[in-house]
């Protein structure tokens, strides 16, 4: 198997265009670097199908441990966690 590039810019728009969709919120109203949560975009069960998406597309599991400020306080640092553990494969 071949590794895919990806960059965090491809991430964002894959995020951004995954929470506009999935909230039915317009992509100018998400604050790239405040929470979801805080901002009303998403409630905790929004957070599940956050990680959901990222287990299909980025291809790694996150534990409950995972789900933290740090990695999901904002779409900025989701897309610094993701480009971490990201595991991307062509077949």
């Amino acid at each position: 198997m071949e590794t895919l590039t990806i960059t965090k810019k491809q991430i964002m728009e894959m995020l951004l265009d995954f929470i506009s969709r999935q909230f039915l919120v317009d992509r100018s109203d998400i604050e790239l670097d405040k929470s979801l949560i805080d901002t009303g975009v998403i409630d905790s069960m929004g957070l599940i199908e956050i990680s959901t998406f990222i287990r299909q597309n980025f291809n790694f599991i996150i534990t409950v441990d995972q789900m933290t400020r740090q990695n999901f306080g904002s779409v900025l640092l989701m897309v610094d966690y993701i480009d971490k553990n990201k595991k991307i494969k062509i077949q």
